[in-house]
């Protein structure tokens, strides 16, 4: 990614933005100290500030500080998940490998889990539904790395609103055998390797799938060898097959 032209009028404003939330109040003479624009670009911008309603000037030293309603209008708004934001470069990772769609999935309540983050436009046409903890290759892979004790939790919240096959399916103990059987290795393929799931275990309740989008064999052969060689980077070994 190229670095940005702090220079350029846009950069050089939050730039600004920037040294008052993390030093203010900060003078002017401050913020030259602090910055290496211009005594007259940085009064403009400060001035370009206070216009907006973003920064005051005290009376007495002429210090400049973030005014309060603007910091509880960015605190009020939606802020990307901290977990989300680690995880993105391991699916860039995985979206590299080819002709894939790579979509993260992960708890956002007790009992619910949704897909976050998705290479496919089509998933952000529509509000986020809510994944089956017992159907989806994704929500299961999320559940992989959850302590037995969580997961029960989550899997009692999620069947007051399950289908009547899918609280059967966790009731006799077929979904807990399945994901006992997977937790190990912490991943699982489908049956004709063309999609994978796999737990993220340094961040138990999400998971990322990865799939062909173009499926012939060279794909698949290509995709799998790349995705043995990353399961081995991060100490997986073998193969899975899926979990049905």
């Amino acid at each position: 990614m190229p670095k940005p032209d702090i220079d350029a009028p846009t950069q050089r404003i939050l730039k600004i933005v920037e040294v008052i939330a993390a030093n203010g109040p900060i003078t002017l003479m401050g913020l030259c100290a602090a910055l290496p624009f211009s005594r007259a670009a940085i009064w403009r911008a400060v001035d370009t500030l206070r216009e907006m309603g973003w920064v005051r000037m005290r009376a007495g030293d002429k210090a400049f500080e973030l005014r309060k309603d603007f910091v509880a209008q960015l605190l009020g708004g939606h802020r990307s998940d901290a977990s989300v934001e680690a995880i993105i470069p391991i699916l860039e990772q995985l979206a590299s490998f080819g002709p894939v769609h790579v979509d993260l999935g992960g708890f956002v309540e007790t009992g619910v889990c949704r897909v976050l983050e998705s290479t496919r436009k089509a998933q952000y046409k529509s509000p986020p539904q809510p994944l089956s903890l017992v159907d989806d290759d994704l929500a299961i892979a999320a559940q992989l790395a959850v302590p037995p004790p969580s997961l029960v939790v989550h899997l009692r919240a999620f069947m007051v609103g399950a289908r009547d096959d899918e609280r059967r399916i966790i009731t006799s103990g077929e979904h807990g055998r399945t994901v006992a059987r997977l937790r190990e290795a912490g991943y699982f393929w489908t049956e004709d390797h063309s999609a994978i799931a796999l737990s993220l275990a340094e961040f138990p309740g999400f998971a990322l799938r990865a799939e062909l989008w173009r499926l012939n064999r060279a794909d698949i052969i290509a995709f799998g060898a790349q995705m043995d060689a990353f399961l081995g980077q991060r100490g997986n070994a073998g193969l899975q097959v899926g979990p049905t």
